[in-house]
């Protein structure tokens, strides 16, 4: 049921198995270990990808190998195709994207290609999972479920779903699934409503990567070893590792409050606006841009407040950090459902524009009392030791332990 309770039983270090318990694993008849266990995201850099890795940190490598799959590279016509088509609709009519994500008719009109084409689909991955001796596969992205799903050879493969997003969309597929490790109840009710058994959905939350949970320096210290002015109120403007959304004119915008605020610009791999910055960066003293970083938590450690796409892989991390999110340029799909979730739960403001977004980050400058009850908020909904239950629930699924799942 929902709610459940994952992780190793008795006394631990954090994020590590007690000893009793591992020698119960290690002591299961009939298994040979490592398990190679294959972590799937659809690309990388990503969300998918982040939550994968955050997994994976948890797996204890006597117990489990992780074999990490690359959806891009096993298609490699297949993500740059669905990329294109699906940066070209955002441009040109991003309602129809909304539409599409999460439609019933559509997806009902589509079931018969899913039938038909994913099964055939499907063998490229099964020859590579069956090659590299998979016995288990996490699946952080729903494509890599639905393959797994429909092909015959990969019946007996265990499949954990993670869901990366405050919503189930409809492609999730509602069968075949060992378990499904979900964000929030409400997506575990519309998994429910799609046929998904009540028994095999788990709340967990979203995974996160290690250097997002446990004790983290102050503001200060942060900013310091970023060479960060220690006493200036901090913006962090994130669009995730692509980079994606007007994050220079969220930069510029923010111009009239340099001086009493810094701003640090995360460009992930987007070197468009990377070049942008350079050519923009003497008249924006006090924002700095960084191109990709394997280490994001760094700059959520500096920051009073983040502003940027709600991504959900982005706003877990932001919630075990505590930080104030201001929604921006959220993108149609899976960020409009996760808009809903901050606004339903008044979790976030929105800026709807560049113009709109400085007045709210000027009222969080002036009104610390504000920004303290949004960081209280965000912490109460957050699930920092998700990757870590996630480890442990297919860990004990795989060996057993406690009657597994």
């Amino acid at each position: 049921m929902p709610g459940r309770s994952f992780g190793p039983p008795g006394r631990q270090k954090r994020g590590q198995p007690s000893r009793l318990w591992y020698n119960q694993v290690m002591e299961t008849a009939g298994q040979t270990y490592p398990l190679k266990v294959a972590l799937i995201y659809g690309a990388r850099p990503s969300g998918h990808y982040a939550a994968a890795r955050a997994i994976a940190e948890f797996l204890p490598p006597s117990i489990i190998e992780p074999v990490f799959i690359d959806l891009s590279e096993v298609y490699p016509d297949f993500g740059p195709f669905v990329a294109r088509t699906y940066l070209q609709v955002l441009h040109k009519t991003p309602a129809l994207w909304n539409y599409v994500y999460d439609n019933d008719f559509v997806a009902f009109a589509a079931s018969a290609l899913r039938e038909t084409v994913l099964p055939f689909s499907s063998q490229k991955l099964a020859d590579l999972l069956i090659k590299k001796g998979v016995k288990a596969a996490i699946s952080t992205q729903a494509l890599s479920s639905l393959l797994i799903t429909k092909n015959r050879r990969l019946a007996k493969v265990p499949l954990f779903s993670v869901l990366t997003d405050f919503c189930a969309h409809t492609y999730w597929p509602p069968k075949g699934v060992k378990a499904y490790f979900v964000p929030e109840k409400g997506a575990a009710a519309e998994l429910r409503a799609k046929g998904a058994p009540h028994e095999r959905i788990h709340l967990t939350g979203i995974p996160v990567r290690k250097e997002f949970t446990g004790e983290q320096p102050d503001k200060a210290a942060a900013r310091r070893a970023l060479g960060l002015l220690p006493g200036h109120f901090t913006v962090l403007i994130t669009g995730g590792s692509r980079g994606l959304g007007d994050l220079l004119q969220a930069a510029v915008a923010l111009k009239p409050l340099l001086g009493r605020v810094q701003a640090v610009v995360l460009c992930g791999n987007n070197r468009r606006l990377s070049r942008q910055a350079e050519r923009a960066a003497a008249e924006l003293k006090g924002v700095r841009f960084v191109n990709f970083t394997d280490s994001p938590a760094d700059y959520y450690r500096a920051a009073d407040l983040v502003v940027g796409k709600p991504g959900g892989v982005t706003l877990a991390e932001t919630m075990a950090m505590s930080r104030p999110f201001i929604i921006y340029a959220p993108l149609p799909g899976q960020e409009a459902r996760n808009t809903a979730f901050l606004c339903r739960h008044k979790l976030a403001e929105a800026a709807g524009s560049p113009a709109e977004l400085e007045p709210l980050v000027r009222k969080y400058l002036h009104n610390p009392h504000l920004l303290a009850h949004a960081s209280r908020a965000l912490a109460e909904h957050a699930r920092p030791h998700a990757a870590r239950d996630i480890a442990g629930a297919v860990i004990k699924a795989l060996t057993g332990g406690n009657g597994g799942l």
